[in-house]
């Protein structure tokens, strides 16, 4: 019993000491409906989407991926005379979800193989910088996709209580803010990963309720991750862990981020070492002609799969 107590002691010493220490960021709802949909730069706004669409189709090249947010980003700040509210509040939220999507594609993909993340503080930093970057566009989507929700937001409504008021057609925005949150609190470091648990989840609850196979089995496989990512103190738990990613790898099994995330996560997590091979040789072994349209991605979850099989001794 002595034990136990003491063990429950310094679980809330950490859970004090981590929420005094939480790195905080600039939200991009603090912008009103006004400010978001008023474009001050002078251009063609829908050539300069199609322009960013042609560069990201291409995206497995790092310039050219950069070149396609650099489109949209211009985009998004050119007013768009002769086109009514409605029609540029839509084409105002798809190219925002576009630039989440592809600023965590440039932190997780090009930026993360540039180099040992583990080991290198100024890789970190950019990568931080970047999936920040995704937040705030993503911010940026749910807040043109209903400006009741940038309202409750900006008076203080809780995250859980305020995402309500978004429905189906938002879930792509509220996935990429929960992914690029995810990634840049986890960099940031334990005190941040908890102060952002709470509403995460709560965003991710509402994608799995709304639209659960949404990009790949994208709720189920964020959960997969969720849970083994937790501390033990903070509701770490393997058994949930497995069984998301089971459900998300039987909706999507030509997705390999989520194989990979399972070995990475799941595998060393349990120690099953055995498992963490063959599910990374599977996915080195996988023909990515398969999946066309995620190419791209399966092509750097190879080189993710690879760095990790040549670190097995050092995992196990």
């Amino acid at each position: 019993m002595k034990q136990v107590l003491t063990i429950s002691f310094f679980m809330m010493v950490a859970m004090l000491l981590a929420s005094g220490c939480a790195t905080s960021r600039d939200s991009a709802l603090s912008q009103t409906d006004e400010q978001l949909l008023a474009g001050k730069a002078q251009g063609d706004f829908l050539n300069a989407i199609a322009e960013g669409d042609a560069l990201w189709a291409e995206r497995i090249d790092q310039g050219k991926l950069e070149g396609a947010i650099g489109k949209w980003e211009a985009a998004v700040e050119i007013s768009a005379e002769g086109m009514s509210q409605e029609d540029r509040r839509k084409a105002l939220y798809e190219t925002f979800v576009k630039l989440t999507r592809a600023y965590y594609f440039l932190a997780d993909a090009h930026q993360r193989m540039s180099g040992d993340s583990a080991e290198d503080d100024a890789l970190k930093e950019k990568m931080k910088v970047t999936f920040n970057k995704g937040v705030t566009n993503a911010e940026k989507a749910m807040a043109i996709y209903s400006p009741e929700f940038g309202k409750a937001i900006r008076h203080d409504t809780p995250w859980p209580e305020a995402i309500k008021l978004l429905d189906k057609g938002a879930v792509p925005a509220l996935y990429w803010y929960a992914t690029n949150m995810g990634k840049w609190a986890l960099l940031e470091g334990i005190a941040t990963i908890l102060s952002h648990k709470d509403n995460i989840k709560a965003i991710m609850d509402q994608v799995e309720a709304q639209d659960p196979t949404f990009f790949y089995g994208g709720s189920y496989r964020y959960f997969g991750a969720y849970y083994a990512k937790l501390p033990s103190f903070a509701g770490r738990d393997m058994d949930k862990s497995k069984l998301y990613f089971d459900k998300s790898i039987a909706d999507s099994p030509n997705y390999l981020a989520t194989h990979v995330l399972y070995a990475e996560l799941y595998a060393t997590g349990v120690e099953d070492k055995a498992a963490f091979k063959a599910t990374l040789e599977e996915v080195v072994a996988f023909d990515l002609s398969k999946a066309p349209e995620v190419e791209p991605e399966n092509a750097f979850e190879q080189k993710k799969a690879r760095e990790l099989l040549s670190k097995i001794d050092d995992l196990f």
